[in-house]
């Protein structure tokens, strides 16, 4: 039997561990689009790692009642992450959800997903958004199940990983 638990993200805790998902997120995010849509995502002379450490102490910043970073831990290890952050007044924006491929199909999307609506609620949000691709099979299916419907493109922050603007599927639902 796994021991999972979902845990907010805790700086001297996590920290290594949330930077090897990210970068292992990242890494994924970019064969799949460099292999589907021949698009590079990282600048020459740049790695993946780098970017993430470049823009891993502003996502970390996120905190209540703003927005939360939640850790899947299975037996005291990080190997799964989430995130809700402000986007504008009333609205939230779920990021990074992502669960290591050993984990997946055992329901642990679905719950981060209940967690994350659950707290913007609690923080008074009305309305959340997200943003996906096709290739991102499972994630579809997660956030349709939970009632997220299609919808025109919203501001996102930009960064080198979210370049994809032709390929995003932009998501919302009314809580």
């Amino acid at each position: 039997m796994v021991d999972a638990h979902f845990v907010p993200y805790n700086e001297e805790t996590h920290r290594t561990q949330f930077l090897e998902l990210n970068v292992e997120h990242a890494t994924w995010v970019n064969s799949e689009v460099k292999t589907r849509y021949e698009i590079e995502l990282v600048p020459p002379g740049s790695s993946i790692r780098e970017i993430i450490e470049s823009t891993l102490p502003k996502f970390t910043s996120i905190k209540p009642p703003e927005g939360i970073i939640y850790i899947l831990e299975v037996d005291g290890k990080a190997e799964g992450m989430g995130a809700l952050r402000k986007q504008e007044d009333g609205v939230a924006e779920i990021k990074r959800m992502y669960i290591r491929p050993k984990y997946r199909g055992m329901g642990f999307g679905k719950v981060m997903m209940k967690r994350l609506e659950e707290k913007a609620r609690d923080f008074g949000y009305s309305t959340l958004r997200l943003d996906t691709s096709e290739y991102m099979a499972a994630a579809l299916h997660i956030y349709r199940k939970a009632g997220f419907k299609e919808t025109e493109a919203f501001p996102i922050e930009v960064t080198r990983l979210s370049e994809t603007e032709g390929i995003k599927i932009y998501m919302e639902k009314q809580l």
